[in-house]
């Protein structure tokens, strides 16, 4: 910004702008299928929708209510403390330790499990019945994604401890 006795030669008025060619090309854009359309405003309602998912079978990383088991926490902690053998461990002899294994699993619409697949590689078959023990698991809350029921991952982290007798 110059103050207005710096500048040397002020722009031209508007009058004279009227008739001024910028360009003799056209030119279209470039066209980015990636690029995310603008919600629309429901002018009658004023609810903002936005665009529906293409793909119905779309399983999401991240949702805005995530799936859960039904009980809350609590009773999830409680069902694995109850059915998960923690002795697996030792039984397959494993070194003295803490292992946490961490499993992936997929709450369809549904709540049904499936794709239940160990992340980790501990060994001694605690990835094994970590998987076992949610597989046999009772059905989900599924999770919610713009007010929907969606298909979504869960990861859970089983720690097994191995102490010395």
């Amino acid at each position: 910004i110059k103050k207005d006795e710096d500048v040397e030669k002020p722009p031209p008025p508007q009058e004279e702008l009227k008739d001024v060619k910028i360009a003799e090309v056209n030119q279209e854009g470039i066209k980015d299928e990636n690029i995310a359309t603008p919600v629309v405003i429901d002018e009658g309602k004023q609810i903002v929708e936005e665009k529906k998912e293409d793909d119905e079978n779309k399983i999401f990383d991240k949702v805005e209510i995530e799936a859960k088991f039904p009980g809350g926490d609590g009773k999830w902690r409680q069902y694995l403390e109850r059915n998960c053998n923690a002795q697996v461990a030792t039984d397959n002899g494993a070194p003295e330790g803490t292992y946490t294994t961490v499993v992936q699993f997929v709450v369809d619409k549904e709540g049904n499990i499936s794709d239940v697949k160990a992340m980790t590689n501990h060994g001694y078959g605690m990835e094994e019945e970590a998987v076992r023990v949610i597989k046999k698991g009772p059905n989900w809350t599924p999770a919610v994604q713009n007010g929907r029921q969606v298909k979504a991952y869960r990861k859970q982290p089983i720690t097994f401890q191995v102490t010395g007798e």
